[in-house]
Parts: structure tokens; sequence; C-alpha cells
């Protein structure tokens, strides 16, 4: 893919203004509850309170169940994975290996601003950007995971699949819907993955298309998901599609994540 003129600094915004407003809500919330005054670094304990007083939470008037639902999600996974190491190999990448890159490029050129009806569309629920880059990587061959039909299956962070059309979190896992779940599940399933401080030559030499990348925040939890769909050879950087804001055009030097950012091999 050839670089173009188009700016994507709207598209940049939409996915770290939406993780900052959950994560202000949250420390927020819990600071009005707790009488306790925290912030969105304070995140264990922070995820402990949720934890500890949900059901009088959820109770509170005008409570926005959906954002308590996902940080719970978020940074117990978080606290599960901490210890991951910043770089691993989990098996051998051939060329003779069953994904197609192409073909996972093709589906995120294919609608990247649009939605494939076949799916879900998990915008309204926080963000339908790992959504969208597991389509892609079903698309180009990566094979689902579990039996869908029950919270259980769906919660398990070595299950990866979607069933139907509906916004139904009992048929589609949250590893593939959520960013951060996501990301633990590609940590042990790529062929291997290497998180990054910033663009440049390592991380170009890294990466190849078809290959997905997470944003990360300061606290290590990925907030958004992207997939590489062409190269700036010139400046040593990718080209990006994703939703969440849409695009298929963003240089992943655009974004400059608190945290860094993590590759995963698919080949």
């Amino acid at each position: 893919m050839n670089v173009t003129d188009e700016t994507d600094e709207n598209v940049v915004d939409i996915a770290y203004q939406n993780m900052i407003a959950r994560e202000t809500y949250i420390a927020e919330l819990i600071s009005l509850h707790g009488g306790v005054e925290t912030t969105m670094a304070d995140w264990e304990y922070n995820l402990n309170y949720l934890k500890n007083h949900y059901d009088e939470v959820m109770e509170m008037e005008d409570v926005n169940g959906v954002y308590v639902d996902l940080y719970i999600e978020d940074y117990e996974i978080v606290q599960a994975t901490r210890n991951m190491p910043e770089t691993q190999i989990n098996g051998i990448r051939t060329r003779a290996s069953s994904y197609s890159s192409s073909d996972a490029v093709s589906y995120a050129e294919q609608y990247y601003d649009t939605y494939n009806t076949a799916y879900p569309d998990w915008t309204s629920y926080g963000g339908d950007c790992a959504n969208f880059i597991s389509q892609c990587l079903y698309a180009g061959g990566k094979s689902m995971k579990g039996t869908p039909g029950t919270s259980t299956a769906a919660q398990n962070w070595s299950n990866w699949f979607s069933q139907g059309s509906s916004c139904n979190t009992s048929y589609v896992s949250s590893t593939w819907r959520g960013a951060n779940a996501f990301k633990s599940y590609w940590q042990s399933n790529a062929s291997g993955y290497s998180t990054f401080t910033s663009v440049g030559s390592s991380s170009y030499s890294y990466g190849y298309k078809g290959d997905a990348v997470s944003l990360l925040n300061s606290n290590g939890s990925a907030y958004h998901t992207l997939i590489i769909v062409g190269y700036d050879v010139a400046n040593k950087d990718f080209i990006v599609a994703a939703h969440t804001g849409n695009t298929k055009t963003a240089h992943l030097s655009n974004y400059s994540p608190a945290g860094g950012f993590v590759i995963y091999n698919m080949r």
C-alpha cells in the first residue's frame, strides 16, 4: 500500500479518548462512593474496590454498568498477565502457515469503514476495534477456539470465538471483542509477539502485513487494536487499519500510546 496524504488525527483521538473517559469515570465513581480520592494510576485499588463493592456500586443511580464491567475485565487481565515477558516466541514461523496475511488485509480494506452484518457491532459497548481485527484474523485463516453459548466459555481467556450477529456476550468471547482480552489471548496464541516503546527500525523489522497491534495505556492495559495493512518504507513505519475510529491509512506513528505497543506475528 502506498503512503497517502490523508491525515488521521481524528481517528487517533477516538480510541484514546474513549479509554480516558472510562478511566476517569471509574476513578470519580470510586472517589464518590468510597470517599477516598483515587486516580487512573491507582488501578489495583480501583479494581479491588469495584470487586468488593460491586453490588453496591451497580445499584447507584445512573451508574454506567458497562464501564464498570469493562474495567474489572480489563484489569483482572492486567493483574494476571503483568509478569509476561516483553518478547516471546510461541512457535516457529513458516511461510507454509495456514494464515493468509493477504486475505486478512483484504478483509480489513473491505470493511474498515463498514460493518459486516454477519457479526455484531460492539461500538456502543466500549468500541469495535478488537472485534474488527478478530474478524480480519479469522478471514486470514485463524481458527476459532471454544464452544459459544455460555458465559463461562466466553470469559475463558483461552477461547476465541464469535457466533451470530447480536451483541450477546455468551456467544462472543471477551478475547474476540475486548482489546485487553485480545492482547492476553494472542500473547499466547500468535507465533510470537514483542513490545515496543516507539515506532522505528526495531518495530519495522519485526512486523509484517497481517500482524495485529495493541496500543497500551500507562497501566499496561490495551485500549486499541489495529492490523498492519501496508508499509511506509522511508520512515520505517506501518500503515494500519482499524475500527473506532475507522481507518485504513493511519500511520502507526500517529499514535502515541503511553505504555507502548505490542505487535503479534501471525504467520
